[in-house]
């Protein structure tokens, strides 16, 4: 696949397939992921998969967060139907037979910090890009942070010394989401220097 199509023909996916993809592709997956740039190549980041029981109690755990996200989606002018989906989402994260958990390094140095965050960014990117290409759907998660943060590392096991970034949902898209509109490009495009 053309690395300008998977871009522009990427969805975040909120409605899966029960299947989970054989481990070869989520071998593939990851790999790709793991080709991100970081910052001075620290590679600064843990990647965690999660199916079968261990994802139901996770999907649980993070399912709880609902209650915490519908103020913040009604303050943010989110309609009705908007917030009764995202509800829905929540509750089994559609149905997503794999979750992916990403954490990073702490690190005391602000910019250290920011490059860290970044690298995460690039990471996820790689694993969108990279698991649509082999026809896999994804949701890139911060929401349940906001409210769970501390139990879903927690859960996870994760250390002190690292900091959940992200969740990501994964599996065989149950549907085709339309693509969102993009706001203007001209509005968001700054060229200087090129007269």
């Amino acid at each position: 696949m053309d690395i300008y199509e998977a871009i522009h023909q990427r969805r975040s996916h909120r409605m899966y397939k029960p299947e989970i993809p054989p481990k070869e592709v989520l071998d593939r997956v990851i790999d790709a992921a793991l080709w991100a740039p970081s910052g001075v190549n620290a590679q600064a980041w843990e990647i965690t998969l999660m199916a079968g029981k261990v994802r139901d109690k996770f999907v649980e755990l993070v399912s709880q967060a609902t209650k915490y996200l519908l103020p913040e989606l009604q303050k943010a002018g989110v309609p009705e139907k908007g917030r009764e989906f995202v509800m829905k989402f929540f509750k089994n994260l559609g149905g997503a037979p794999v979750v992916i958990a990403v954490t990073i390094s702490k690190d005391p140095d602000p910019g250290m910090q920011m490059a860290n965050i970044q690298s995460g960014a690039a990471l996820f990117q790689n694993l969108l890009l990279a698991a649509h290409a082999e026809g896999l759907g994804t949701c890139w998660m911060t929401g349940p942070l906001k409210a769970r943060a501390d139990e879903i590392a927690a859960f996870l096991g994760v250390p002190q010394e690292l900091e959940l970034v992200a969740i990501i949902t994964l599996g065989y898209p149950d549907h085709q989401p339309p693509m969102p509109p993009k706001k203007d490009v001209a509005r968001k495009t700054r060229w200087l220097g090129f007269d």
